[in-house]
C-alpha cells in the first residue's frame, strides 16, 4: 500500500502524526486490558460423573483439582490419568478463550491474534499421544 498523503503541508502532517499518535495509545491501552482480560482466563473441565473437576488458568497452570469421595473408587493410575485429561480440555479451552478475547480487541486477522493462536494450537492432546490436534478459527 503507498502512502499519497501530502508532507509538504506542515499543519496537515502535524495533525497525521498527532492522529498516529493517539491511535498507538489508544492501541497499548487496549493490548493493556487484553492483557489483563486473559490473564483473568479461568476454566474448569469436569468428569462425566461429576466426581473429578479441576480449573486452569490462562496459561494453563492447574489451578484447582476437586474430587468427590466418588473419585477416590478410580484406581491411582486412572485417577493421575483423567485429572492430565481434563486439565489438557481446561487448558484448551482457557486458550480458546484468550483468542477470542484478543479477536474481539483486535480482529481475526490481526497478527498477535494469530500468534496467539499459533501457540494454543501447539498444546498437547493427552488422547492424542502428546500431539496437538485443535484448531482455531
Amino acid at each position: 500500500m503507498t502512502d499519497t498523503f501530502d508532507w509538504s503541508d506542515p499543519i496537515a502532517t502535524r495533525a497525521r502524526i498527532e492522529q498516529q499518535v493517539k491511535d498507538a495509545e489508544r492501541r497499548a491501552a487496549q493490548a493493556e486490558q487484553v492483557r489483563d482480560d486473559i490473564a483473568a482466563v479461568r476454566e474448569r473441565a469436569t468428569s462425566p460423573g461429576r466426581d473429578v473437576a479441576v480449573t486452569v488458568d490462562s496459561s494453563g497452570r492447574l489451578a484447582e483439582v476437586t474430587l468427590t469421595d466418588a473419585a477416590y473408587d478410580r484406581s491411582p493410575a486412572a485417577l493421575g490419568a483423567l485429572i492430565v485429561s481434563l486439565a489438557g480440555d481446561a487448558q484448551r479451552a482457557a486458550g480458546a478463550k484468550a483468542v477470542e478475547i484478543a479477536a474481539e480487541a483486535f480482529g481475526a486477522d490481526d497478527a498477535a491474534v494469530e500468534h496467539l493462536r499459533e501457540e494454543i494450537a501447539q498444546l498437547p492432546d493427552p488422547s492424542q499421544d502428546g500431539q496437538p490436534r485443535i484448531e482455531y478459527r
